[in-house]
């Protein structure tokens, strides 16, 4: 998952695309920005020893499956992680004024393995490279910005307030999720918007405000693969409707692509105010959804349309920084559709933190309600939607709190100390891959997960 987090390596892209004041035209230029992360990790989490036939948490060999009436595995606790991304920053200039350019950004934090049909987790090494995000703009220090590309929108991350992460590796969005397995490697931050392939407008500041909106026609990223059918959709671009496409499950990470002609808008105020820092935002996403295709050929409109809406709130004042979030949506888990019928999705985010020299402290926390995403709706037998899932009606609960510390050992050179702890819960649903709880299972049903992740290690942004 993308995370909100990387500070100093998100102000020096700022800085470099921060519209300039007309003068002489300036070829392009190229620099190079980034950063590496390395963490020991303790963890303390339910579900971390298993023995089941399919392990869908841990992940599975077909052959070795098929020799094995079960299979078995004990993790340990303690574990080193590390990541890195390199970044490329190209800045021209025109004599009209005009500022031009690209991003590119270059990870190597492949953590999950999951470009293999069915998710195995050992598939790739965990340091396979990709494309995070590129991108190519114009600026104008009186028009405004606009983006092109594979880049987080106004509302996936590029303007939302009240997300306080600069402490520790960014609390309840940081890196605690990189020492765990599901569910509880899941968190919705802004970034699980995701960087779908997209066009985006920045607007100038203009009284203390600024606006931005996107739009993407699907959740594609990178270039139009298309598809010709089901057995191509995995990563199908342009997907209208699907065979089966039924339930929130059609949509996990890696599956089909569910939002159509996506719109983000967002409207955000920046001031000062008796001495106090202040940034306000509002936004909204709308977006349309792909089809289901019942037995009989029939293109039937089982899933709900997206729409997330969310306001922010931060004030900062003598080093002391507090935010809080809300977000309201009709989608489940990582923003994903939900069949009609199904439980909206509701979240709250609150963090706090003080910097005094070289030192940042700081708490975050986040809790919310969203609709199961194991749950998919009850179809008939030619496929078409009776209702939702009574137990995906039951709904997950999710929440976490997390309390870190930064010091800055040199320029861009942190070392860093924090404790995360993450807890989900769906009544009556084993939260071990397992499905809903039978008659034999009513008393020892695993339905609550929970992790405790204390991390340490150094952070250098460049």
């Amino acid at each position: 998952m993308r995370k909100i987090l990387l500070g100093t390596t998100a102000v020096v892209g700022a800085a470099l695309l921060t519209p300039a004041v007309a003068s002489a035209q300036e070829a392009p230029t190229v620099r190079l920005g980034g950063y590496f992360q390395a963490y020991y990790g303790n963890t303390q989490q339910t579900g971390m020893s298993a023995t089941n036939v399919s392990m869908n948490n841990i992940g599975t060999d077909a052959s070795s499956a098929a020799g094995n009436t079960q299979q078995s595995v004990r993790l340990g606790k303690n574990d080193f992680s590390s990541d890195a991304e390199v970044h490329v920053f190209i800045n021209g200039k025109a004599a009209n004024g005009l500022s031009y350019g690209a991003v590119i950004e270059m990870a190597f934090n492949q953590q999950e393995g999951t470009d293999r049909p069915g998710g195995r987790r050992t598939a790739n090494d965990k340091t396979t490279g990709f494309i995070d995000e590129f991108y190519a703009f114009i600026s104008s220090p009186t028009l405004g910005q606009i983006r092109f590309g594979d880049e987080d929108g106004p509302m996936g991350g590029l303007m939302n307030a009240g997300y306080v992460t600069n402490f520790g590796s960014g609390g309840v969005y940081g890196y605690w999720e990189n020492f765990t397995v599901r569910p509880n490697r899941t968190t919705t931050s802004p970034g699980a918007l995701g960087d779908n392939t997209k066009i985006i407008y920045l607007s100038p500041q203009v009284f203390g405000f600024d606006l931005g909106v996107s739009y993407a026609p699907n959740e594609g990223s990178g270039e139009d693969t298309g598809c010709i059918n089901n057995f191509a959709s995995v990563m199908c671009d342009r997907a209208y409707a699907l065979t089966n496409n039924t339930g929130s499950y059609a949509f996990r990470e890696g599956a089909a692509r569910g939002r159509l002609n996506e719109l983000q808008a967002m409207l955000r105020w920046r001031g000062n105010i008796a001495g106090v820092g202040i940034a306000a935002s509002i936004g909204t996403l709308q977006s349309g959804v792909t089809r289901n295709i019942d037995l009989a050929g029939n293109i039937q409109k089982n899933l709900r349309s997206p729409q997330i809406y969310q306001a922010g709130l931060q004030a900062t004042y003598l080093g002391f920084t507090l935010g809080v979030n809300y977000t309201r949506a009709n989608t489940t888990l990582f923003y994903i559709p939900t069949p009609r019928g199904g439980k909206d999705m509701e979240q709250w985010f609150v963090g706090g933190s003080y910097t005094m020299g070289p030192i940042t402290i700081g708490s975050n926390a986040f809790w919310g309600s969203y609709g199961q995403l194991a749950g998919t709706p009850v179809t008939n037998a030619a496929g078409q939607l009776i209702g939702p899932d009574p137990t995906g009606q039951r709904g997950n609960r999710r929440w976490g709190v997390s309390v870190g510390a930064n010091y800055r050992l040199a320029p861009g050179m942190d070392i860093l100390v924090e404790w995360t702890h993450h807890q989900t819960k769906t009544p009556g649903v084993s939260q071990q891959g397992l499905g809903a709880c039978g008659p034999t299972q009513v008393n020892n049903c695993a339905d609550r997960a929970r992790a405790s992740i204390f991390l340490t290690g150094v952070r250098l942004a460049f």
